[in-house]
């Protein structure tokens, strides 16, 4: 996977370490070139000078064939239009941004801009984010592998019941939110179409076997 990491504070630097060990395809950009020394030693990709609302800049960090970007710089403004170059201009997949402002949360969702807000714990939460097989978090925990994630039920799932829904996916369904209303489901409820689920899941990923009957609210967004 080619990643693009836009700002070389704390959080980036822990993310480019963490996606390198994984033998991701990394490239981090930042205005200061001794931002860089944040990085770990062992770290094999590309640092680049340079800011992340320039479309040559990102360019030169192969945005073109990038399949994620995460906008971690210490400024909300910069780091919304970098994602939203990404998603608008090269049709980048995923994108994260890292948000400062509470009070801006209204506006990144109506735009529909998945973005992450807190170092370690937002390293953390951005890392499930570019993970195209893990689940947004609603809540996430800075020890532990375990996620409070928000799950949608896709056509494929309906008519299974919680319980089967749990079994399969190594999950736990806390709440279900279905035409406005929210109620804990009994394990005997079938699930429908479009239902709302609120679930513990390891690592924000439910498993292999359930991935197809759920999906995320990012890609079932009404605005």
């Amino acid at each position: 996977m080619h990643v693009i990491i836009g700002g070389c504070g704390r959080v980036g630097a822990q993310l480019a370490d963490q996606l390198s060990r994984e033998e991701h395809d990394v490239v981090i950009i930042d205005t200061n070139p001794e931002s860089f020394d944040r990085i770990g030693s062992a770290f094999n990709g590309e640092t680049l000078i340079g800011n992340i609302i320039d479309k040559q800049t990102l360019q030169r960090a192969g945005i073109t064939h990038a399949d994620a970007l995460a906008a971690v710089t210490n400024l909300d403004n910069a780091n919304l239009m970098s994602v939203q170059i990404a998603r608008e201009l090269f049709a980048v997949g995923v994108t994260v941004a890292r948000l400062f402002n509470p009070q801006r949360e209204d506006s990144y969702r109506k735009m529909g801009v998945t973005y992450v807000s807190g170092t370690r714990l937002v390293a953390r939460a951005i890392m499930k984010q570019l993970d195209i097989h893990t689940f947004p978090p609603h809540v996430g925990f800075a020890e532990g592998d375990i996620d409070i994630v928000e799950l949608v039920v896709t056509e494929k799932g309906r008519g299974i019941t919680v319980s089967e829904l749990q079994n399969r996916g190594d999950l736990r369904v806390a709440a279900m939110v279905r035409d406005g209303r929210t109620r804990i489901p009994a394990g005997r409820d079938r699930l429908l179409h479009d239902d709302l689920l609120v679930a513990a899941v390891r690592g924000g990923r439910p498993g292999r076997k359930v991935r197809d009957l759920l999906s995320s609210p990012a890609t079932t967004r009404r605005v």
